[in-house]
């Protein structure tokens, strides 16, 4: 007697001919259904990831005002960068998880290019030289972007796999490696554009390339 195939397995098959194996597909649902798995609304699980994503960033500027790495003058003085950084964060999060989300997904796509825009154009002259690599801002603001990155893969697995809604949650994760550069880092413009922006990119290919490979628990829309 063969082994059993799982509710998955079945469905990748063409479509049952015989009623055997239509049988076989029934089977295998009303398997899958039994098990009650909990399930998490899209709404919590866009909470969460606005949680990872902002609350990290709020906890990376503790962190660094105790460390002394920042000022409370500092914070102040890019008060608007932060919070159009965690507001393109959190409209990002909603539309990449919300079930019919296109709108806000190109709303989240649209901030996400004007924060870019805005992080270079605000960055003057820097006032004193660095003897940090430049490709440390790059790497801190891609593993600071790690924890919220795996909060939004295990979310984008409830759901079929869409480009725009692994892209669009990549940009949320990536405003956390944004938020830590406006705080931690006093280089110029060209810095901004070439090792900030490229943090965040990176993010973003990082996101759609494993949120592709991961095998998702739901094939809903």
């Amino acid at each position: 007697m063969s082994p059993p195939l799982d509710l998955d397995s079945l469905l990748s098959e063409e479509p049952p001919r015989d009623a055997s194996a239509a049988a076989r597909v029934l089977a295998a649902a009303q398997g899958e259904l039994a098990q009650r798995r909990p399930v998490r609304g899209w709404r919590t699980q866009a909470l969460w990831l606005m949680a990872a994503s902002g609350g990290l960033s709020l906890a990376v500027a503790v962190v660094l005002l105790a460390l002394g790495v920042t000022s409370g003058a500092l914070l102040l003085g890019r008060a608007h960068l932060l919070v159009l950084l965690l507001g393109t964060s959190a409209v990002c999060a909603w539309g990449a998880l919300s079930p019919r989300g296109r709108g806000v997904q190109r709303l989240g796509v649209a901030l996400a290019m004007v924060s870019a825009a805005v992080l270079v154009l605000a960055r003057g002259t820097p006032h004193a030289v660095s003897t940090v690599p430049e490709w440390v801002c790059t790497a801190s603001h891609v593993a600071v972007g790690a924890v919220p990155l795996v909060v939004a893969l295990l979310a984008l697995r409830t759901a079929v796999f869409q480009p725009m809604r692994a892209l669009v949650a990549g940009l949320a994760v990536g405003t956390t490696g944004a938020f830590m550069g406006e705080l931690a880092c006093e280089r110029g413009w060209r810095h901004v554009a070439g090792y900030h922006l490229l943090a965040w990119g990176l993010v973003v290919i990082a996101s759609l390339a494993i949120s592709k490979s991961l095998k998702p628990r739901s094939y809903a829309p």
